[in-house]
């Protein structure tokens, strides 16, 4: 009998700021820190639930990742935002 292995899932995502300058800042839905690009974002994550922010401290944004995406700034502020996530400890 063969061992069947689980292979991970992971999804590409692009997240692009207006301005080449802006810090975007990418969190899991547990409110912890992920990743963080300047202007643009690239990275392969697991399926899930996060948010991002164009900027410390400015509002943050759901990102649902059941597949590649690709999401401009003015494309996630024309839709709803949402409270930064809080840690749990």
């Amino acid at each position: 009998m063969a061992n069947s292995e689980t292979q991970a899932v992971y999804y590409e995502l692009v997240v692009e700021a207006i301005r080449k300058t802006t810090e975007i800042w990418l969190g899991d839905d547990d409110g912890h820190f992920v990743q963080k690009g300047t202007g643009v974002l690239e990275t392969s994550l697991s399926p899930g639930n996060y948010t991002v922010e164009f900027g410390l401290g400015s509002p943050c944004y759901p990102i649902d990742l059941t597949g590649p995406r690709r999401y401009a700034q003015s494309e996630l502020e024309a839709g709803p935002n949402c409270p930064r996530p809080v840690p749990k400890c």
